[in-house]
């Protein structure tokens, strides 16, 4: 069956609207992307402080790092992959066969985000990041700044070859579509976060932090619940039925010191994976928990929680993006609570382990993700 001319003619024209407007789309995609390769393969500008500071330091050709730079104010200029008046930090040593450097553009908060690195500098250019993982950094740099004001000049040679094989469709260092892949990274966060927070055992753990966004100065909290999660959704299976669980989240080290015991916590940086805070590994010999005895029990949709407080950012985290992730573990061998403390070697004897015990959850159940920003507190032009 034929369609009438007027129609086909509607379709034929609505049909070469659509692929103008996709090609249109993935035509600004690509000259966005070869414009931002021009702007990585240098970085020339001023730098500003609002208090006197110092930076003198080279590292060119990436082999051999000398002087220094300590420096925390505004970039002008094309720097970091961006174009403007920016945020700006240098803190950098060279020692000639060893050194490190930190340098950002920008801040979290603005649409370009932050951009930079963090490296230790070795001998011929063998870096590490701050994971300790090799990376090849083919970079000349140069770092002046005296007292209010400085100068940048560096040259990154792998960004030249990108710039030109990328108008041929080769993206050699990976850097295309950075957007895309930072909105897909969330998503699979996202994705991630609600696998992880399935009850196991009909106990779920719950996180978030006070408020979603902190200070440098401001100390980080956050907010951990366990609760009884028996009936309370389809699919999640377990009848409704009361939970007894330990709750002993921190329990002297070997060095007697108050430490993370039953809840552990994992700090990563949502985009590059890098973790800033891991709680320790220790555990309480089962001859040494007469002291912790503290249970509770749950009945459905019951909860229990305490909140935890970090030091503040400036302490150990820079301006960026973050996430936790928490655990709560009963190993096998804490199966069994001591009902009171009181309870003696003899009196325990005497009422036998029935009475003496109580019975508690054992497992391993991990939280949500919470995710967090830590800003930097300070404001700049953008353009």
């Amino acid at each position: 069956m034929r369609l009438p001319k007027r129609i086909s003619r509607a379709l034929g024209a609505l049909g070469l609207v659509a692929l103008a407007a996709g090609t249109s789309g993935c035509a600004l995609a690509y000259l966005r992307n070869r414009g931002q390769d021009a702007l990585d393969m240098f970085d020339i500008g001023f730098t500003f402080s609002p208090k006197p500071q110092f930076g003198l330091y080279a590292n060119c050709p990436f082999t051999v790092p000398v002087g220094g730079a300590k420096v925390d104010g505004y970039y002008a200029g094309i720097g970091g992959g961006k174009f403007g008046i920016v945020e700006h930090h240098q803190d950098a040593l060279g020692l000639i066969v060893a050194g490190h450097e930190r340098v950002t553009w920008g801040n979290p908060n603005d649409e370009g985000g932050e951009t930079g690195g963090d490296y230790k500098i070795g001998l011929l250019g063998l870096n590490t990041d701050a994971e300790g993982k090799p990376v090849y950094r083919p970079q000349c740099t140069h770092y002046l700044h005296l007292g209010f004001i400085g100068l940048t000049g560096n040259i990154n040679y792998k960004d030249i070859p990108d710039f030109f094989l990328g108008w041929f469709g080769l993206d050699i260092v990976g850097d295309d579509d950075r957007a895309a892949k930072q909105a897909s990274r969330e998503e699979k966060l996202r994705g991630l976060s609600t696998r992880l927070s399935q009850p196991h055992e009909g106990l779920r753990l719950i996180a978030r932090t006070d408020k979603p966004v902190y200070t440098r100065d401001e100390p980080i909290a956050l907010d951990v619940e366990l609760v009884n999660a028996t009936g309370l959704r389809r699919g999640w299976g377990h009848k409704p039925r009361d939970l007894t669980v330990y709750f002993e989240p921190v329990a002297p080290n070997a060095q007697g010191e108050p430490a993370e015991w039953l809840f552990k916590f994992y700090a990563y940086d949502v985009y590059s994976g890098r973790a800033h805070y891991t709680s320790q590994k220790f555990a309480v010999p089962p001859e040494k928990r007469a002291g912790l005895y503290h249970h509770v029990t749950l009945p459905p949709a019951g909860f229990i929680g305490r909140r935890f407080e970090f030091a503040p950012a400036r302490q150990w985290l820079p301006p960026g993006d973050y996430f936790f992730v928490v655990t709560y573990e009963v190993p096998p061998d804490s199966a069994r609570v001591i009902l009171s403390p009181e309870l003696t070697a003899e009196k325990v004897k005497a009422l036998g382990d029935e009475a003496a015990y109580v019975p508690v959850w054992t497992g391993r159940v991990y939280s949500n993700i919470a995710f967090f920003r830590v800003n930097s507190g300070k404001s700049f032009i953008f353009f």
